[in-house]
């Protein structure tokens, strides 16, 4: 015979198993749901990870591309800086031999040969010989002489203001014809042959 404490036992142990099974469906439900948000937030985070990682790397890119150039543009400016002092250094030493020329016995030569040609060259007509002093007083006679012999005395003798080293300047007296013989004009005119040979030394 089944007792009231024989059914309150069955009734609590069906009640348990019902409570234990719902337990453990809705710890189930909750483990999946819980397990499907934490992928979820794993996703963004990796997504927001890549994302930085993308933005960190082009930060990077951006910043060391910025100082790769800013590292050649200064390598540029001290190749172009050494080379106009690897020129003017090399200028101001022909210069510095061309006025140990100009005071030598071999510039005489030099200096009536170049009026020579230079008088040669031209139409009869009305002409200055420009000059420095020092080459007027110590070749006053020559020039004179040169002058009357291809510009029929036509040619009119006049001293520089600017120190051109040595040599001549011939003009009309239009000004509309000149003939630049002077020993600076010959030293500007290799300063491009002196900066092509710079460069090369540079390459």
């Amino acid at each position: 015979m089944t007792t009231i404490e024989d059914k309150i036992s069955l009734f609590s142990k069906i009640i348990y198993d019902k409570v234990n099974e719902e337990k453990e469906e809705r710890l189930k439900a909750f483990s999946y749901d819980a397990e499907k948000k934490i992928n979820e937030e794993k996703e963004k985070i990796e997504e927001q990870r890549l994302s930085l990682q993308r933005e960190v790397t082009k930060k990077f890119n951006i910043k060391a591309n910025e100082i790769v150039a800013k590292e050649r543009l200064n390598k540029q400016r001290e190749v172009l800086f050494l080379k106009d002092k690897l020129i003017y250094d090399a200028l101001e030493a022909v210069r510095e031999k061309l006025a140990e020329f100009v005071c030598s016995e071999e510039y005489k030569s030099y200096f009536i040969s170049v009026l020579q040609k230079t008088l040669k060259g031209i139409d009869k007509g009305n002409y200055y010989i420009i000059v420095l002093r020092r080459d007027y007083e110590k070749f006053q006679d020559e020039i004179e002489a040169l002058g009357r012999e291809y510009c029929d005395g036509n040619a009119e003798i006049r001293i520089s203001e600017e120190d051109f080293i040595g040599g001549l300047i011939l003009k009309d007296l239009e000004g509309k014809f000149k003939i630049d013989n002077s020993i600076y004009s010959k030293l500007q005119e290799s300063k491009e042959i002196i900066g092509v040979r710079v460069m090369e030394m540079l390459a």
